[in-house]
């Protein structure tokens, strides 16, 4: 807030009696005139703004709609209009409520704004171009889908925040959030490989693409190599039709931690299945007899069958390990034997330490 206002810019009250006399359309010429002389005060102390806050309440009340709106249009950038002007005017005129969201150089803070109790005043607060990373949270603890929509096609909520991450993680279970998303041109690749399933063929090959540019920078490239008995185990698990065996496999061969959950079964994800099989080195053919022994969801039709089988032909396997990362949100080798070992060294320490202090207790013992 400025300070020290000089006494010639402060509100003209001097016709208030004249606004009484001559009705609505003096009022609404006065109203207009001093939030026109408040704006454009260089600098606006407490009393100033005290003062045009009184009069502003007091002629709001008495102007027709369309005087609600020009005024709207005149103070909702000022960055020192009260708080009271702004709500007034947008609980008395939608028009009027629709330009102080847009336009308001400051809003209430997302812990106490009203708005947020209503599903309208959400709805308005996930389509402001200037929205805050802090009310965007408020929005997103809600998970309302038609909030989160507007979240997602709105450009004023960057990928670089934190919170919109929430918003990929629940794309991959709601496809139409999934399409607003991929639908912006400003996502991260990590961002867009969490969204390869939802995506259209073309728009998989740009991520494909766009991954394989981000590897070509990178010094060292994980490779995994299974023998025949690891194979095997591969392929029992299909015949089983066991597909948490064979996902735990995948996190075991991966090194990825044991409860990640694939749900590879489930329709819409077949491909992270043949996206696994690659990073983990299966030739199309061999991924092909887990495809068809696992579930017959996958094999039938047969389009359904080449389409899996292409996945593993066609994309790299360090493109497939990324996407894979990207969709289940964990890291390759972040549970890997080192991990084991040391929780197991760990374990063992403990048990040495309190069958030392059984002895040492019983050695005390009289």
């Amino acid at each position: 807030m400025a300070s020290l206002a000089s006494p010639d810019r402060r509100p003209d009250l001097s016709g208030l009696d004249m606004a009484e006399t001559n009705g609505t359309d003096a009022r609404a010429a006065l109203l207009k005139a001093n939030a026109e002389m408040f704006v454009a005060a260089p600098v606006r102390d407490r009393e100033m703004i005290e003062t045009f806050e009184m009069l502003a309440l007091g002629f709001l009340p008495m102007v027709s709609h369309a005087t609600l709106v020009e005024i709207a249009r005149i103070l909702a950038a000022c960055e020192d209009t009260p708080a009271s002007v702004l709500d007034h005017l947008a609980r008395h005129s939608p028009q009027a409520r629709d330009i102080v969201l847009k336009g308001a150089a400051r809003l209430p803070s997302p812990q106490g704004d009203k708005r947020l109790a209503t599903r309208e005043g959400r709805m308005r607060l996930a389509s402001r171009s200037d929205i805050e990373p802090a009310l965007a949270e408020r929005l997103l603890v809600l998970h309302e889908d038609d909030i989160d929509d507007r979240l997602a096609a709105n450009a004023g909520f960057v990928p670089a925040e934190p919170a919109f991450d929430a918003l990929v993680r629940r794309a991959q279970h709601r496809p139409a959030l999934a399409t607003l998303l991929l639908a912006r041109s400003d996502l991260a690749c990590a961002q867009e490989a969490a969204l390869y399933l939802s995506a259209s063929p073309e728009r998989r090959a740009q991520i494909r693409n766009r991954i394989a540019a981000s590897l070509a920078h990178r010094r060292a490239k994980l490779t995994f190599v299974l023998t025949q008995h690891d194979m095997g185990e591969f392929l029992d698990a299909a015949k089983e039709g066991d597909a948490r065996r064979l996902e735990c496999l995948m996190n075991a061969a991966l090194g990825f931690p044991p409860a990640t959950d694939w749900c590879c079964l489930q329709i819409g994800r077949h491909g992270l299945l043949a996206l696994g099989l690659k990073a983990l080195g299966f030739a199309h053919k061999d991924a092909a007899c887990v495809f068809i022994a696992l579930h017959p969801a996958l094999s039938h039709p047969l389009s359904a069958l080449k389409a899996l089988a292409r996945i593993v032909r066609d994309v790299p396997s360090p493109v497939a390990l990324a996407l894979v990362e990207s969709i289940l949100d964990v890291q390759a080798l972040s549970w890997n034997e080192a991990t084991q070992r040391a929780l197991a060294d760990a374990q063992a320490d403990r048990r040495a330490f309190a069958a030392l202090a059984q002895r040492g207790q019983t050695n005390a013992d009289p």
